[in-house]
């Protein structure tokens, strides 16, 4: 195999990576407010939960007619809870929907979570990611039934009345343990007809929603949903990227099935699901929102609508339900609202994790090693993210080094009998089997491989393209710096912003394509030495082919790549060194 089929060979693989990403996902199953003003007060986690428990107030229901809910129950109220992980602040509409929900890690993965949108739909890279966005529904979450004759829900999003804390403080700081808000919808004549308990933990993105549902007082005619109506806050400054990492989701008897918005004219119809559901989740490019059954739902439902928010043209806000039976009487479940990080999604014991692409499934397994090992050197050895990429680039050649040797040797010895496969070419050019047989000898006696020059770079496409989706689907690379102009390794170091866009190149202009591009043109030609010269513009054009390729891609990856290829460079020299000395 000579040195230009194999440049083109890396290249097309690389090309259908990219360009063929979204087929491949398709076949897969992926189609591609504030704090309030009163004065706060500290209060200990242990003396919360002591003191909730000491009241143990849950109304029991009561045997009756039907019953109508209350017109004239109580005033709309707010209150906050202030974790190291989040801030939360709940209407008691709906009994606790949210209202506002910031992300504010005290740790070192504040970076993380910086960059967010304002209420008004402006982004601000200093400000931390929200992940709510002002509804009218007050329904994230809430109970609501469908009526299929007017194709609309009816939200049960009445004030709940506030059974403990409606008289000490609107604001709880919660520095661990866990902290329980008590609710209760009552009739006119003071019947309970929903008692529901909303539970927080200072250390898990996790929240516990649970419903006592009074049946023989409170009438509904279809089956109760518990629906999160209203989607997430955006939270990338580029539009394109929410829209297209966006999605619902849901997940019955372990396999996965999701909806997503192209269109910004085009609106998603609800869509029901039916079947044991263990879980329905929203999620942006790096966050999500999801409702964990404890016992699983009959079906589940999806739907989307586009929402006018700041001076986006297409902000797509996603819908999800869980459906119960008729006779439901308890509704158990989690919502877990956070970001998309393995670690945290591993704590709901569900697997939230399906919602991330890993790729295909020969490369999932890879992918979740390399995040793995990338997160390990990271919180262990206490290092910034792209020396962690730097040192990851060494260990990769080392492992590949050996292989990389006997491609290089191949590649040198395949170069030194062009000769002699020319005459043999020339020789029986009108009989290939004699041709093919003389040439397999002629392999044989001077011990090359055709293919030996080839296996390295099939053996590193499954690690770049894990590689490639570890970028693409965890949040440990946002917002995470490097140095000088490498502020962000989740995004493309762009140092100069075109006023026109660039088939495949984009509109802007990033550094480490382009050093990337000349540490492989270095290889490129250390490799074609005595490629002939006619072959040579092929070589140029699958470099000039990378640097377009590889500029919107994540800089992270290309520091990687670059690193990968400048000990590459090295080692062959090395190589070519030692031969020419033998």
């Amino acid at each position: 195999m000579n040195d230009t089929f194999r440049y083109i060979l890396a290249g097309g693989l690389i090309f259908l990576i990219i360009i063929l990403q979204p087929v491949y996902l398709e076949w897969l199953g992926y189609d591609t407010g504030a704090v309030s003003e009163k004065k706060l007060e500290i209060v200990d986690s242990e003396s919360v939960v002591a003191a909730t428990r000491e009241k143990n107030i849950t109304p029991s229901f009561e045997s009756g007619s039907a019953a109508i809910l209350t017109k004239q129950g109580p005033a709309e109220s707010f209150i906050t809870i202030v974790t190291p992980l989040y801030t939360a602040t709940l209407t008691n509409k709906s009994g606790g929907s949210f209202t506002n929900y910031f992300l504010s890690s005290e740790n070192s993965d504040e970076l993380k979570h910086l960059g967010g949108y304002s209420d008004g739909g402006v982004f601000n890279p200093n400000i931390p990611v929200s992940l709510i966005i002002s509804s009218e529904e007050d329904c994230m979450p809430c109970l609501a039934e469908y009526n299929d004759m007017d194709d609309m829900y009816t939200f049960i999003n009445q004030p709940f009345t506030l059974l403990n804390y409606s008289n000490r403080q609107d604001t709880i700081f919660l520095d661990s343990g866990t902290i329980e808000l008590k609710y209760s919808l009552n009739n006119n004549d003071g019947l309970a007809l929903i008692n529901k308990i909303v539970s927080f933990s200072a250390n898990k993105y996790i929240n516990e929603h649970y419903y006592e549902i009074n049946d023989e007082a409170f009438e509904y005619s279809n089956n109760l949903e518990l629906l999160w109506y209203g989607g997430l806050r955006p939270s990338e400054e580029k539009e394109d990227e929410d829209i297209a990492y966006g999605s619902g989701i849901i997940s019955q008897a372990g396999e996965t099935e999701d909806i997503q918005a192209k269109d910004s004219e085009k609106n998603i119809a609800r869509e029901v699901f039916k079947g044991q559901t263990d879980w329905v989740a929203i999620r942006t490019k790096y966050f999500m929102s999801a409702i964990i059954a404890k016992d699983p739902g009959k079906y589940a439902t999806l739907s989307e609508h586009n929402e006018s928010f700041g001076n986006r043209k297409h902000t797509p806000l996603y819908s999800a339900s869980i459906g119960y039976p008729l006779n439901v009487s308890t509704i158990s479940s989690s919502i877990y609202l956070g970001p998309l990080d393995v670690d945290y999604l591993s704590q709901t014991d569900v697997s939230l994790d399906a919602s991330m692409n890993w790729g295909f499934a020969p490369i999932r397994p890879i992918s979740k090693g390399v995040l793995w090992v990338l997160k390990f050197m990271h919180n262990k050895l206490n290092l910034n993210y792209g020396l962690v990429l730097l040192l990851f680039a060494v260990l990769v050649r080392l492992i590949t080094g050996p292989l990389t040797k006997k491609s290089y040797e191949s590649s040198q010895n395949m170069q030194k009998i062009q000769p002699e496969i020319k005459k043999i070419q020339a020789k029986y050019k009108g009989d290939p089997q004699r041709l093919n047989k003389e040439t397999m000898a002629l392999y044989k006696l001077h011990k090359v491989n055709p293919l030996g020059g080839c296996l390295p770079i099939m053996l590193q496409m499954p690690l770049l393209w894990a590689l490639f989706m570890v970028f693409r689907t965890t949040i440990e690379f946002r917002g995470a710096p490097f140095m000088l102009w490498i502020s962000d390794l989740s995004k493309p170091d762009v140092v100069l912003t075109l006023p026109f866009s660039i088939p495949i190149y984009g509109d802007g202009v990033a550094i480490l394509p382009l050093v990337m591009g000349a540490t492989l043109l270095l290889t490129m030609r250390m490799s074609s030495a005595t490629m002939d010269k006619s072959q040579k513009p092929v070589m140029y054009f699958m470099n000039g082919f990378f640097i377009l390729l590889f500029n919107t891609f994540p800089s992270g990856l290309n520091l990687y790549y670059t690193a990968y290829n400048m000990l590459s460079f090295f080692q062959q020299r090395s190589i070519k060194n030692k031969l020419a000395n033998q």
